[in-house]
This record gives structure tokens, C-alpha cells and sequence, in this order.
């Protein structure tokens, strides 16, 4: 009998960690616009409050193996005024899963910045993120076809391959940076764009040799937030790519913030709440679309992929679903926040 499709696509994990550098490529989110200090460490602690946190789950290609790609990470971030600047840092952490081998990724980051003012409306930020990478995966999951015995798959068979049936794991070091500027067009606008490098130190994570370095990743983010005074209508344009050795993605397209309530001006009785649906474009991969719901410093989320890549045929269009949870203490704004999403 031979290997089962799922064993076929945790061989393909198994062979592109241990054999190739060619398939690397780093987490991405749909919602990336809510991730930002995951991206570029020179965004923590620019956002409207004092505190936030965030935790979000995204599982991808579902329709191709009962053990897809399952994504969750939490982040927390804030900021202080250090002297005439801002000092914004943060914790980040992710965790991917997928494979019957389990393959593994995860990684804890500290992003730190400061941040300057140019002038009354215009800010600029320069960040670091030291993190350990962690990845592994479970050859003992695996079963081979000259393990079949025409009833069943018996693990006690040797299975002749190359590849050790011990557990894998590697833990490196690594490190990131990056630039953020953000300037207010008016009390209710606000633009920014960032570019970030990742995997500075190119951190070998072969399992056997020490040829097998991560490449460094390039980031480039966008922002924007646009309302009219006296409109109950808030468009968010946001724009991403990122070029890690082969691997490129270019993702576009815009959020639209539907003001349900307003805030009080003089209590906190009422606190302002919108709903906000998005359409992306990510550029020969999948149509995004996606839902948010803001109240008070909260944010819900969710997140649809429509596949249209070469995978649709295995996929269905089901791409992945992403859900987030976010939230924001103290609606004071201050030195790095932006105005009201």
C-alpha cells in the first residue's frame, strides 16, 4: 500500500526542513493590519490607549490534509515618555502547527522602540526585536508503506528511510528591526508606512548541519485612516509585502468603519462603536474578506480566505479562517497614538 495523503504531505514538510532552505517562509496573516508590532518592532505602543492586548487563530488548507496549518498568537504591548521621545515595547509569541509529523514553529519576541517627534502631527520610530526560534516535528507520527501489513500500519517495522524516527527540534536566537513613521493629516486622518528586516541574523535551524540559515525577510507596511468631520464613514486602506529569499507577498486592499454609536463628549456613558468590513487582494494567492467589531477598546474579528491559486483544486476556495480578539486600556490618547480607529 502506498503512503497515505497525509503522509505525503508531512513527508513534503519533513523534506523541506531538512533538505532545503528553498521553502522557508514566515507566518502571515490575514488581518495583518491588527499584528503590527509582530511585522515591524518599531510600531509597539502606537495605537490609541495606554495598553494592548491581542490573541488571534488562523488555520490554513483545511481541504488538504486532516492536520493543516494551524496558527495562534498573543501579543502585548505599551508604551512610556522617556525625556522629549516615547519608549514603546511589547511581548510577542507565536505557535505553528501542521503535518502529521507536527512540524513546529515557535517564537518568542520582544519588540522594543523609540520614537521622536518631528513636528506636532508627525512621528518617527526606530525598533529592535530579540527573540528565540524554536521549530521541531514528530517522525514517530509518521507511518510508510513498508510498514503496511495489509491490515494495518505496524511502527515496529523499520522503516528503511534516511530520516531519523527520533523527535526533531532546533532553538536559535534571533533578530529583527525596523522603522515606523506616522503623520496626522487632521484630528480624524492619520497615514504611516513602515519597512522591517527579520531574521537579521540568518539563524541556522538545519537539523544536522550548520549550512541551513533562515533568509532574512523585508517588510514594507502601509496604513491609513481617513474620516471627514461630522461622517459616520472611516476608510482604512492597508497595504503589505514582504520578500523572503523566493517567497513574495503582496497584499491590498481596505477596511470600511461604519460608526454605529458615538462616543460621549462629556461621560463615559456611551463609548463609540463601529463595525468595519474588509476586502483584500493577496496577488495570485486569495481574496480576503473579513469582519471587525470595535466597542470600547474591544475589537472581535474574522476573517475568510477564498483561495484562487493553483491549490484551489485541492482546496475547494477554502483557504483558511482567521479569528481575532483584541483590547485597549485607557482611551486617553497621548504621545504615538493615533486618532480614533
Amino acid at each position: 500500500m502506498s503512503i497515505t495523503k497525509n503522509s505525503i504531505l508531512s513527508l513534503s514538510f519533513i523534506l523541506s526542513s531538512i533538505l532545503s532552505s528553498h521553502a522557508q517562509q514566515d507566518k502571515h496573516f490575514s488581518m495583518f493590519q491588527y499584528t503590527k508590532s509582530q511585522t515591524n518592532p518599531a510600531t509597539a505602543g502606537f495605537f490609541e490607549g495606554k495598553y494592548q492586548l491581542f490573541t488571534n487563530f488562523r488555520n490554513q488548507w483545511s481541504g488538504l490534509s486532516d492536520n493543516p496549518f494551524r496558527t495562534i498568537s498573543a501579543a502585548f504591548d505599551t508604551r512610556f515618555e522617556v525625556g522629549n521621545g516615547l519608549l514603546g515595547c511589547g511581548l510577542n509569541f507565536y505557535n505553528d502547527v501542521s503535518g502529521d509529523a507536527l512540524y513546529s514553529v515557535n517564537q518568542i519576541t520582544v519588540p522594543i522602540n523609540y520614537a521622536v517627534s518631528i513636528n506636532r502631527r508627525t512621528k518617527l520610530s526606530f525598533g529592535i526585536s530579540p527573540s528565540f526560534y524554536q521549530r521541531g516535528l514528530k517522525n514517530s507520527n509518521l507511518t510508510w508503506d513498508n510498514q503496511w501489513t495489509g491490515i494495518e500500519f505496524n511502527q515496529g517495522i523499520a522503516n528503511n528511510e534516511i530520516i531519523p524516527t527520533e523527535n526533531l527540534s532546533v532553538t536559535k536566537f534571533d533578530l529583527g528591526a525596523g522603522v515606523y513613521f506616522q503623520t496626522e493629516l487632521s484630528k480624524l486622518s492619520w497615514f504611516s508606512i513602515g519597512i522591517s528586516g527579520q531574521h537579521l541574523t540568518k539563524p541556522k535551524i538545519s537539523y544536522f548541519t550548520d549550512d541551513n540559515g533562515l533568509y532574512r525577510k523585508l517588510s514594507i507596511t502601509a496604513h491609513g485612516n481617513f474620516r471627514r468631520k461630522n461622517s459616520t464613514f472611516t476608510l482604512k486602506p492597508n497595504g503589505m509585502m514582504f520578500i523572503q529569499g523566493p517567497n513574495k507577498l503582496f497584499i491590498l486592499g481596505s477596511g470600511f468603519d461604519f460608526l454605529l454609536k458615538g462616543q460621549s463628549l462629556h461621560t463615559a456613558y456611551h463609548k463609540r462603536t463601529s463595525i468595519e468590513f474588509g476586502t483584500y487582494y493577496r496577488i495570485n494567492d486569495a481574496f480576503v474578506l473579513n469582519t471587525i467589531f470595535h466597542m470600547a477598546g474591544l475589537g472581535i474579528g474574522a476573517s475568510f480566505d477564498i483561495n484562487i491559486s493553483s491549490l484551489n483544486s485541492g482546496t475547494g476556495g477554502f483557504g483558511a479562517m482567521e479569528f481575532f480578539l483584541s483590547y485597549r486600556l485607557s482611551n486617553s490618547r497621548g504621545f504615538g497614538a493615533p486618532t480614533v480607529h
